[in-house]
């Protein structure tokens, strides 16, 4: 089956979601958050778009950006291979990390591209992860971060000062844009934790790398203290068939 074309920007400006292929985790610790922001400035300076909002969520990452230089599917291709290069080396994996395509809107108009940027603000406050945007260390924000090299000014898109911005974002926002929050019995940040404490290790890649029989010790921790077989699967990269296989035995 063909794919069906992207709704083409008349502004150029776009809300990216760039998401783990099979809901994976792609930022398992703080490290991998910091070596993804210094390559989608590495890209920025090749690619010459102008970013206005990022937020790096476990599995997926939401981007507001203006289409320049180059074209969406050049950027992304850019910003995968890299990324997943240094992720693939340091948790010694193979294969793609990223689900194939990126996902997109178009923004065409102000109020939508001010709606967009509040969604995006708000999603680690829906997942659990924060009270308010501001206090979510892989989120960025035009005019509300100031100083910050990797965003670009709206000051063309709107009169708002930093203190209206900060109280905007945190206004109702009832939208569902590319929505992606996957209701599960623990956050992923909970979930992370609690994986680590019981399986002895520093990040939960590593427990696909195992020997058998200790990557299965491991599942059955880990399922024991309440991790469902969908979620430990989508953090760890273990296939669900293996995780139930062990959850069974």
């Amino acid at each position: 089956m063909s794919r069906t074309a992207r709704n083409k920007s008349e502004t150029g400006i776009y809300h990216i979601m760039l998401r783990g292929a099979d809901r994976r985790i792609i930022f398992s610790d703080d490290e991998d958050c910091e070596r993804f922001l210094e390559t989608l400035a590495k890209v920025k300076v090749v690619s010459g778009f102008l970013l206005y909002a990022y937020c790096l969520m476990g599995n997926h990452v939401h981007l507001l950006l203006k289409e320049e230089k180059e074209p969406l599917e050049l950027i992304f291709k850019r910003l995968g291979a890299s990324y997943v290069y240094y992720y693939n080396w340091k948790y010694e994996l193979r294969g793609h990390l990223f689900q194939d395509r990126f996902r997109s809107e178009s923004i065409e108009n102000d109020a939508y591209f001010l709606d967009v940027l509040r969604y995006i603000c708000q999603n680690p406050v829906k997942a659990g992860l924060c009270p308010s945007p501001s206090d979510y260390p892989w989120l960025g924000c035009s005019k509300i971060l100031v100083g910050s090299g990797l965003l670009d000014s709206i000051d063309h898109l709107t009169d708002m000062n930093q203190n209206e911005m900060l109280a905007f974002i945190r206004s109702n926002c009832d939208s569902e844009h590319l929505d992606d929050i996957v209701p599960t019995r623990l956050t992923d940040t909970e979930a992370i934790a609690r994986i680590c404490s019981c399986c002895g290790c520093r990040h939960v890649q590593d427990i696909g790398g195992w020997e058998k029989q200790k990557k299965e010790e491991a599942i059955r921790e880990a399922l024991s203290v309440g991790i469902s077989i969908r979620q430990l699967s989508r953090l760890t990269g273990v296939s669900k068939a293996v995780i139930e296989r062990v959850g069974r035995a």
